[in-house]
């Protein structure tokens, strides 16, 4: 469908409990199996061990104490497809700092999709060497899935994240413009490393049937640091809602959208559609539609109402809350603000025509 939805990135880690993660990094491994992380913001880079330069310059030894950017990804995934085109306006914009994307794929699966992508994907890409360089820099750093993109300022780590997100741009920006600060990068990273240790302790927690203990430790961890809250909220509401405790999940979500999620009206609406995507379920169960009824009008009121996606969300849960009539004029609403997209247009028009069909029977 064209709904412009998916486009958001949340964090991967906040999304394991409920399967929630769309353009997310793939998940792999079990969070109880995973070893110690080694590699973080301020280490060393480590060496890149390659098997085979598939397209660009072939990296160098010597090279590991420049600064560059190395990105995990694979054929297969979705979301690495995605962030392709834009690394490539990234590499574009940044011509000083080589980008290299590495997959331990067989050769056979890479060269001629790299030579389908042309110049959609235009930097270096490389073929791991007995997942060597996965173990070293992916493993090493506790990511899980990808895309995953590191960014090395002259031999040391200086990001560690997805490559759509916001902070890898800026990162790039900092270096390209000599005003990156290594010594903040480091207290920024200690501080996310903090925060990714709790959701993964939380996540082995609800993993093995115990709800309430991964509560309290997401609890204790935003009690000690209020701003902690943006970062764990998010988890701790989908695992009130994994484990039905039906009052405080509303409660919670009332909180979001009143405090931290206030202005993010991507964020409140990604969690309200994939509570009621029609694609997933026809009807879904009455708590999934009371909090994106909750999660709708609070991304409604962040765009000052304004967004079509927004509020072609709110349209489906008043729709299915039983508000019918409420739906057709707010579906109605969605689709005069859409004029600037006539495949969204249609598409929304299409939802209203069957609230107006179950509304005559």
């Amino acid at each position: 469908m064209f709904r412009l939805h998916a486009a958001l990135v949340l964090p991967a880690l906040s999304l394991l409990v409920l399967g929630l993660n769309g353009q997310d990094a793939e998940t792999k491994k079990e969070v109880a199996k995973k070893p110690a992380t080694s590699l973080i913001v301020g280490s060393a880079a480590p060496p890149l061990t390659l098997a085979k330069t598939v397209k660009g310059a072939e990296p160098k030894a010597e090279d590991r104490s420049k600064t560059y950017v190395v990105e995990f990804w694979a054929t297969w995934c979705p979301p690495c497809r995605t962030s392709i085109p834009h690394l490539t306006e990234l590499q574009k914009k940044h011509p000083k700092i080589p980008f290299i994307g590495v997959t331990d794929e067989d050769i056979k699966d890479v060269e001629p999709f790299v030579a389908d992508m042309g110049t959609k994907m235009d930097y270096i890409v490389v073929l791991d060497k007995n997942k060597e360089t996965n173990k070293d820099w992916m493993q090493a750093a506790g990511e899980e899935g990808i895309p995953a993109a590191f960014v090395v300022v002259e031999g040391k780590i200086a990001f560690i994240g997805h490559p759509m997100s916001p902070e890898f741009e800026s990162t790039l920006k900092q270096v390209s413009m000599g005003k990156f600060d290594m010594a903040a990068a480091i207290r920024k990273g200690a501080m996310q490393a903090r925060l990714k240790q709790t959701q993964m302790e939380a996540i082995t927690l609800i993993r093995s049937g115990n709800a309430d203990a991964a509560i309290k430790v997401l609890d204790t961890a935003i009690s000690a640091d209020a701003d902690s809250e943006t970062s764990l909220g998010a988890l701790k509401f989908q695992i009130l809602v994994f484990a039905k405790k039906e009052p405080e999940a509303i409660a919670y979500a009332t909180k979001m959208t009143e405090t931290f999620l206030k202005n993010d009206g991507e964020a409140m609406n990604r969690f309200a559609w994939n509570f009621i995507d029609p694609a997933r379920q026809k009807m879904p169960p009455a708590l999934h539609v009371k909090l994106a009824s909750i999660m709708a009008q609070g991304a409604d009121k962040a765009s000052d109402g304004k967004n079509p996606n927004f509020i072609d969300t709110l349209a489906l849960a008043q729709f299915l809350s039983g508000k019918k009539a409420e739906a057709i004029k707010t579906q109605e609403r969605a689709i005069s603000l859409a004029g600037s997209s006539p495949k969204l247009a249609e598409e929304l028009k299409k939802r209203l025509e069957d609230f107006k069909k179950a509304d005559k029977d």
